[in-house]
């Protein structure tokens, strides 16, 4: 058989270690290599190469499979905190509306006494009093213009009592107008009247001689 010549066997090398040559010409690199130590030493250099080449290539593969490995789970963390922050804003949400509403329902009705009023100002047009009711409130009132008598009575939620009292003096003025009533009581829960203010036996039947449809001021 003729030589094959050895530019030849060193050019088909890399597909002969790669095991992708046919029988025949896996048979005759073979026995080329049997009678050439420089092609000997070419092919072992070539080996050397190719799986130096594919040592770095698998490196190169899980380097960059652990940088987007690492990437992943940095888009992960970031997504789970950005959960977890809305949750925790839905979740503050939705216990303030439930204490609001609670807080809100449950409403105290306020006694006479523990309504601590006092009257600061008494003059010919007006009367003028405070009330020593700790945090904001409510008041409920009435007028009777064919006897001049207002009727008045205070109310309190939870949410007035203990988180507008931070907002809120202790001391909230209320007044009546001397034209529109001359007598003011308070109502407690049970029926019971408290008088206020009342104006004098002359300035009583003043009012009850004149025609009173509707307060004036």
């Amino acid at each position: 058989m003729e030589k094959i010549n050895c530019n030849v066997i060193q050019d088909i090398l890399p597909l002969y270690i790669d095991d992708v040559v046919s029988d025949d010409t896996k048979e005759l690199v073979e026995e080329h290599l049997q009678n050439c130590e420089i092609c000997q030493r070419v092919y072992h250099e070539t080996k050397a190469d190719l799986e130096n080449d594919m040592k770095l290539s698998a490196q190169t593969k899980e380097s960059r499979n652990g940088a987007n490995d690492l990437k992943n789970f940095s888009k992960f963390l970031k997504k789970r905190k950005i959960k977890t922050i809305l949750v925790s804003i839905a979740a503050t949400v939705i216990c303030f509306v439930a204490v609001f509403t609670f807080m809100n329902k449950h409403i105290t009705y306020i006694n006479y006494k523990d309504a601590g009023i006092t009257i600061v100002e008494d003059n010919e047009d007006e009367v003028a009093y405070k009330t020593n009711i700790r945090g904001n409130y409510h008041w409920n009132t009435s007028l009777d213009t064919e006897t001049g008598v207002g009727t008045i009575h205070f109310e309190q939620s939870l949410w007035e009592k203990y988180v507008d009292s931070i907002f809120y003096p202790f001391d909230h003025i209320h007044s009546s107008l001397k034209k529109d009533e001359i007598k003011e009581m308070y109502v407690d829960k049970d029926g019971t009247t408290t008088t206020i203010w009342e104006a004098p036996e002359e300035e009583q039947k003043a009012y009850l001689s004149e025609e009173h449809t509707e307060p004036l001021g």
